[in-house]
């Protein structure tokens, strides 16, 4: 896989991410191995939209910024809506990026720390 080029909002690779990867790879059995795992890594989430577990159709993303589809999980993120709205193109440009609730509660997941990394690392090179 090249090396990454696209960012989420949230500081996500997109192109490290498996969604992704089985999207633009057209790899059913990617998709049907994320769908098993992430029903279980997000089962919470996935219960406030009244899903009870993923199935192989539901992993398809072109990416955050995308016009030609979002994963259901990106498409509702309330980070992705956010920084949308302030126009910038990653949270690494908000002034709030220290204080954010939002980033607070993704981040408290340890499979999202790669994303923190990445937008204090963005951070950093804007100083």
């Amino acid at each position: 896989m090249p090396a990454a080029t696209a960012f989420a909002f949230c500081g996500t690779d997109c192109e490290m991410c498996p969604v992704h990867i089985a999207t633009l790879k057209n790899d059913d059995q990617l998709r049907q191995k994320t769908a098993n795992e992430w029903s279980a890594l997000y089962r919470e989430n996935l219960e406030r939209f009244g899903i009870q577990s993923l199935n192989a159709e539901d992993i398809n993303c072109f990416g955050c910024r995308s016009d030609l589809g979002l994963f259901i999980g990106c498409a509702s993120c309330s980070i992705r809506k956010c920084c949308d709205d302030k126009g910038f193109t990653t949270c690494a440009s908000c002034d709030d990026f220290e204080s954010c609730n939002l980033l607070d509660a993704f981040y408290s997941s340890e499979i999202h720390q790669s994303a923190k990394k990445n937008l204090e690392r963005m951070r950093m090179k804007r100083r």
